[in-house]
């Protein structure tokens, strides 16, 4: 974990020194933790291909911001692993902030999330419950740099506690081209993953093009991770 802090914080230093301007969350574990004003009553889907060593998912993650502290979101995965077999997973999360970032310059919040998966031609079965606490900092006065914060708890089925944590930050280099990485870690494995993102139109559809390391007990690779998302649909 010293190691993926270190790499993270060389590359947040780097990415500290160019202009730029705040963005959505184009993050894998941080995603939903980010803890980020949304819009009221509005839908968002963010979708990614992933692919690390002999496994490779799909995830389609659609959120609904019913007021702008708080949020539900649904992520649906597909996966596809020659040597464990394939399944299905499922994650519903629930997002309340407790202040506005926009007008202190941070913000926190708590996320409860819940595991279900299917491996094939099995039944559903419960996978876990998490509760995480999220932080956000504004690095300057436009918004332009975002660091994340996000501690938190998972007891998995017939398991005992998890403890987990993730950094995470975000930087534009020129006009709606950013660059992104994070860094997470639990009693598991860790994963690290950065890249660009890209804004198609500006705050409502962005590509994603990164990179990715996983080391855990089921899986250890590096791939790609391919992300498609709309915002304030």
């Amino acid at each position: 974990m010293t190691r993926l802090l270190a790499a993270l914080s060389l590359a947040l230093l780097s990415l500290l020194s160019l202009p730029a301007h705040a963005a959505d969350r184009p993050y894998i574990v941080a995603n939903s933790g980010a803890a980020e004003e949304d819009e009221e009553q509005v839908w968002s889907v963010e979708n990614w291909v992933r692919q690390a060593g002999r496994q490779k998912s799909l995830t389609i993650a659609p959120e609904y911001a019913f007021s702008p502290d708080n949020s539900l979101q649904a992520e649906f995965r597909r996966v596809v692993d020659r040597d464990n077999g394939n399944g299905h997973e499922i994650e519903i999360e629930f997002k309340h902030l407790f202040n506005r970032i926009a007008r202190e310059g941070w913000g926190w919040g708590v996320v409860l999330a819940l595991d279900m998966e299917r491996p094939e031609g099995g039944p559903w079965t419960h996978a876990a419950t998490s509760l995480s606490l999220p932080l956000t900092l504004q690095l300057d006065e436009a918004s332009a740099s975002l660091l994340h914060l996000n501690l938190g708890v998972a007891k998995p089925r017939e398991e005992r506690r998890v403890f987990t944590g993730v950094i995470a930050a975000e930087r534009e280099l020129w006009r709606r081209t950013s660059l992104f990485a994070e860094a997470a870690r639990d009693r598991e494995g860790r994963l690290l993953h950065a890249g660009v993102r890209h804004w198609i139109k500006r705050e409502r559809l962005a590509v994603d093009l990164a990179w990715q390391r996983v080391r855990s007990d089921e899986l250890r690779g590096s791939g790609i991770v391919l992300g498609l998302a709309w915002y304030d649909l």
